[in-house]
């Protein structure tokens, strides 16, 4: 998600814009899991989060460690009993820039997308395995769905727009409606918005061979 303050959803003071240096303390995948897991359940401590992630003491320290030191998480001494340390997020959610192909950070933007990818298809196949347990209401209330649309890259982009303001919307009314004696669960929203494969480079081709045609190739050029 890009960090834009005009982009539905984004708020500076309890979101976090990863940048080349901020992208290498949670490029990792037990760091994003360790973080999500803060982010969703509450502060925790490191033997907690081990038992929750199948992960060694340890491990956990030393990656939130890492996180702290790069500002994602910190320190929750108030929750503390005697040599037990908490830790909380310090943010809300993490949005990010794909770098340009250029950047030096590119190759571990994808990386780090590329674990985001993993995380999301884990999430679902738990969900899906865990179906059978679920009380009927939930598994009709869960969706798993596509659907695929011709759009111009401006639409797409005012999809995704259109797509998180809605659920920017249900999040605040949950918010509100908080301790309404409703029984509530939450609920993992995920979307993704790609060209379908091999979309792309038809285009390209189709924009050489326009591009040849009119004598304007990118080699006429002056």
């Amino acid at each position: 998600m890009t960090g834009d303050a005009h982009k539905p959803g984004y708020d500076a003071t309890q979101d976090v814009v990863l940048d080349a240096r901020t992208l290498r303390g949670v490029a990792h995948p037990l760091r994003l899991r360790l973080l999500g897991s803060l982010r969703q359940d509450g502060p925790q401590t490191a033997t907690q989060l081990a038992s929750r992630l199948g992960e060694s003491s340890a491990a956990t320290s030393y990656h939130l460690r890492t996180l702290a030191a790069y500002g994602f998480v910190t320190d929750a001494p108030e929750l503390g009993r005697g040599r037990e340390r908490f830790w909380r997020a310090v943010h809300r959610s993490t949005w990010f820039d794909i770098p340009d192909p250029e950047a030096p950070e590119r190759e571990l933007g994808e990386a780090y997308l590329h674990t985001v990818a993993r995380m999301y298809a884990e999430n679902t196949e738990r969900s899906i395995t865990e179906l059978a347990d679920w009380p009927p209401e939930w598994v009709r209330a869960a969706s798993l769905s596509d659907l695929t649309v011709s759009l111009s890259a401006a639409e797409a982009q005012e999809l995704a727009d259109d797509m998180m303001a809605l659920l920017v919307r249900y999040r605040d009314r949950a918010a509100e409606r908080a301790g309404d004696g409703s029984e509530r669960v939450a609920m993992t929203t995920q979307f993704q918005i790609f060209p379908r494969r091999g979309q792309l480079d038809a285009l390209l081709a189709a924009r050489a061979a326009a591009g040849e045609h009119s004598g304007t190739a990118d080699g006429d050029r002056p």
